[in-house]
C-alpha cells in the first residue's frame, strides 16, 4: 500500500511538472488573446473588437505622438463589447500612476449594439461567458486560470503554435499587445474572405437591435476611468463601404452620438471612416498589416495635431 501511494505521488508530481512545463511555454504564439493576458499592468491603452487588436500599432502612436508604452489591449466584437466583463479586465490591466498617459477607445456600432440573444431577466451578456468574463488575472505569466479555464485546444496546441509562428493563418501578439496575424494576401483570397465576412455580418445584423443602454453606460465608464489618468481619443477605425452600409442599417445615427459623448465629455472624437479608401483590407474588416501602420501614422498624427491645438 505504502509503495502504491508512492508511486501515485511520484505520477502526480511529474504529471502537475509536464503541465507546468508546457504552461511555461505559452506566449504571444500560443492565440490571438494569451499574450494580452499574461503582461504586467499598463499605464496606457489602447482598447476595442479585432479591428483595433489588428490595426492599431502601438509603437507608431508612441512614436509620432510622443506617447511611451501604449498597450493594445483589444479583442474581438464577441469578446469585448464594452460592458461589464471588458471594463472589469481594462480596470485590472491598467496600471495607475495618475499621470498624464494616453488612451485610444476604438468604438463601432457592434461594440455598442444591443445582442438580442441576452438574457434580460438574469441580466447575463454573451462575454460573461466568454474569457474575457471568465478570466480574473490578467496580469501573471504563465497565466494558468486562462489556460485551464479558456485555451480551447489541447496544451500540445501551445508548443505546435510556437513552431508555426509566421506560417498561414496564425497569430501573434507582439509584446505592445498588437496582434500580428499572417494571412494570404493574394487578391482571389482576399475577395474571398471579403465576400464571406459580408455575408456573415449581414447574417449578424438580425440578431442586433440598435444601440444598448448598457453598453454605452459602460463606454462612458471606460472613458471617466481613462480620463482619471491622461489623456482618451474616441476612434472609429475604417471598414469598406459594404461593411459600413451594414453598420448604418444597425446605428444609423452612430457617429452622431460618437460627437455627442465627445463634446460632452470634452475629449476628440476621431473619425477616420471617411478615409477609408486610403487603406487596403483583409477581409473588408480588419486592415492589412501596411495599411495598419499607414492608419496609425495618420491616426498618431491627427492625435498630436489636437493635443497641440489644446495646449
Amino acid at each position: 500500500m505504502k509503495r502504491f501511494i508512492i508511486h501515485t505521488i511520484l505520477f502526480l508530481v511529474v504529471l502537475i511538472a509536464s503541465f507546468l512545463f508546457v504552461f511555461s511555454m505559452a506566449d504571444g504564439t500560443t492565440d490571438a488573446f494569451y499574450g494580452k493576458l499574461s503582461s504586467p499592468k499598463q499605464t496606457s491603452l489602447i482598447v476595442g473588437s479585432s479591428r483595433a487588436s489588428q490595426g492599431v500599432h502601438p509603437n507608431i502612436i508612441d512614436s509620432v505622438y510622443g506617447s511611451k508604452g501604449i498597450y493594445n489591449y483589444g479583442f474581438t466584437i464577441s469578446a469585448s463589447p464594452y460592458g461589464k466583463a471588458y471594463y472589469k479586465s481594462i480596470s485590472s490591466k491598467l496600471k495607475r500612476d495618475y499621470k498624464k498617459n494616453v488612451f485610444i477607445i476604438c468604438v463601432t456600432p457592434w461594440s455598442l449594439a444591443e445582442n438580442k440573444l441576452t438574457n434580460k431577466n438574469e441580466i447575463e451578456y454573451p462575454e460573461d461567458a466568454d474569457f474575457i468574463g471568465k478570466t480574473n488575472f490578467v496580469n501573471i505569466n504563465p497565466n494558468i486560470e486562462y489556460l485551464l479555464e479558456s485555451f480551447i485546444p489541447k496544451n500540445e496546441a501551445i508548443i505546435r503554435n510556437k513552431n508555426r509562428k509566421g506560417m498561414y493563418q496564425t497569430f501573434y501578439v507582439q509584446d505592445n499587445g498588437w496582434l500580428e496575424v499572417t494571412i494570404e494576401s493574394d487578391m482571389i483570397s482576399r475577395e474571398f474572405r471579403t465576400k464571406n465576412k459580408i455575408e456573415s455580418y449581414r447574417k449578424r445584423l438580425v440578431k442586433y437591435n440598435g444601440i444598448s443602454e448598457y453598453r454605452f453606460d459602460y463606454l462612458i465608464k471606460t472613458i471617466n476611468l481613462f480620463k482619471e489618468q491622461g489623456d482618451v481619443y474616441l476612434v472609429r477605425i475604417p471598414v469598406i463601404e459594404a461593411m459600413l452600409e451594414i453598420e448604418n442599417e444597425l446605428i444609423p445615427d452612430f457617429d452622431k452620438k460618437m460627437n455627442t459623448v465627445a463634446t460632452d465629455y470634452q475629449i476628440p472624437y476621431i473619425n477616420m471612416m471617411p478615409f477609408k479608401d486610403a487603406y487596403e483590407y483583409t477581409d473588408g474588416n480588419h486592415l492589412t498589416v501596411d495599411s495598419g501602420k499607414k492608419f496609425s501614422l495618420d491616426l498618431a498624427i491627427q492625435m498630436k495635431k489636437l493635443k497641440s491645438n489644446n495646449n
